[in-house]
């Protein structure tokens, strides 16, 4: 399959690339040590865990009920809700609500979801200028480069990286120098912009708000000064209540970034009011499902839905961390995206991703809401087996190692060379050009022991 195929190829050039891997090991260890200092501002940061994730867990039980009390709150000031069912309805309605006031100019923050339905694509061959606003985002669409990480786009990136993308002096830039010439760029096109798009950290049931949490302030500014919003949200990011928000916002702060707190925390509740100086004059929230619906379908699985993406999991991640976002190939990486990606796109071509897991339980660890990511990582591979994604030459394979093993006389049977070479014609492929197929052990076990046992060892 070819998705393999891709992830498989460009996995190996990923880990071959020590240049790449040295700057993420550098900037994962400042993380790890602000993440360790951002859990003391918690009393019990397990039992706050705990709360958030029945908190989310019960939101995505009860989505129905949330998603309609959301609709109904917020129409009440004024905004629109518009339901999308896939990726084609929701850039068919963005893309009319932006040519019916014609639109020229978007800035665009905090969303993942615009690259899952392909809208940047879409409005620039439409000729309507797209900005991303976020400095990580930003960096990356200079170097064309799509995000591969929940929260960090530019995490795999190093200050002479950035530099030279943005084309300054690689010798004398600093983050600090970044920061600035990044900032005033973005600054025209937020002023200049006649519309601004979105994404949500949380759609907050009983007010009919959205929620924003970031550090850099770009979407409160885009939310404060373009005429038009458009809120782009998957249905899973709904919440019951804004008293939720005590436990979520601090927790998806340490989890992100190590903070105590984002800098910037938003609430909006539908488009500008008599009385009000700044805000969009008209709002509307798109609400997409895009097979998130086969998701909560499964009995398991549907609980990682309860991602808040803050990114923690990939952060702690061996197998992420080796072989970086890029070789994923979807809008959602690391473990998380490993449980929702084949289910979202189609099982039988990323099943795949569930097996590029150590299984080592460190994204369960780390997660905020509680959510058990290798536990549901071993439940999508059941399902493979049940579903029977696997090849004629596995399944073959598979029953010959399940009898041998079941047989001492099979496993016996023949000299160790020999074993060796089957061994090496079936499966040194897969084990990479680049690593050493491990060989058979001259005695196995039963030998060992029996020479134990006759004083011969």
């Amino acid at each position: 399959m070819e998705a393999q195929k891709q992830f498989n190829n460009e996995s190996a050039a990923a880990v071959l690339d020590t240049e790449r891997r040295s700057i993420f090991e550098s900037n994962i260890n400042r993380y790890e040590q602000s993440f360790s200092e951002g859990v003391l501002q918690f009393s019990n940061f397990e039992l706050a865990r705990k709360r958030a994730g029945s908190i989310r867990h019960n939101a995505i039980q009860g989505l129905e009920k949330y998603l309609i009390d959301f609709e109904a709150n917020f129409e009440k000031h004024g905004g629109k809700v518009i339901w999308a069912q896939d990726d084609t309805e929701a850039v068919v309605r963005i893309v009319e609500i932006l040519k019916k006031r014609g639109v020229l100019h978007v800035v665009k923050s905090k969303s993942l979801l615009t690259d899952e339905i392909g809208l940047p694509e879409v409005l620039e061959n439409e000729g309507i200028e797209y900005t991303e606003t976020n400095p990580g985002e930003f960096i990356l669409r200079k170097s064309c480069e799509k995000s591969c990480h929940l929260s960090s786009p530019s995490i795999h990136k190093s200050v002479k990286d950035i530099a030279g993308t943005l084309k300054q002096n690689t010798l004398t830039a600093t983050a600090l120098n970044i920061q600035e010439f990044v900032r005033k760029e973005l600054r025209i096109k937020i002023e200049t912009a006649e519309a601004s798009i979105i994404g949500a950290n949380y759609l907050i049931a009983d007010t009919g708000s959205v929620c924003i949490s970031e550090d850099e302030g770009d979407a409160a500014l885009g939310s404060a000064i373009p005429k038009l919003q458009i809120v782009i949200a998957g249905i899973d990011k709904i919440i019951p209540s804004l008293i939720n928000l005590d436990l979520f916002l601090p927790l998806f702060a340490t989890a992100d970034t190590g903070e105590c707190i984002n800098a910037y925390n938003t609430i909006l509740s539908g488009p500008r009011q008599d009385g009000e100086t700044d805000g969009p004059v008209e709002m509307f929230v798109v609400l997409l499902d895009n097979r998130r619906s086969e998701v909560i379908a499964q009995k398991f699985q549907r609980s990682a839905l309860s991602c808040i993406d803050c990114g923690a999991c990939q952060n702690t991640c061996p197998v992420y961390s080796a072989i970086g976002g890029a070789a994923y190939a979807t809008t959602y990486t690391g473990p998380v995206g490993s449980i929702v990606t084949p289910w979202m796109k189609g099982f039988e071509e990323y099943i795949h991703l569930s097996y590029a897991c150590a299984l080592c339980g460190r994204c369960t660890q780390v997660c905020p809401v509680h959510i058990n990511l290798h536990e549901l990582i071993l439940y999508n591979r059941n399902d493979a087996v049940r579903l029977k994604t696997y090849s004629l030459v596995e399944s073959l394979t598979m029953g010959l190692w399940h009898q041998a093993l079941k047989n001492r006389k099979w496993m016996d049977w023949s000299k160790i060379q020999w074993k060796n070479l089957a061994i090496n014609k079936i499966y040194a492929d897969k084990w990479g050009e680049d690593s050493k197929f491990p060989e058979v052990c001259r005695k196995n076990f039963k030998q060992l022991w029996e020479e134990r046992r006759e004083g011969k060892n």
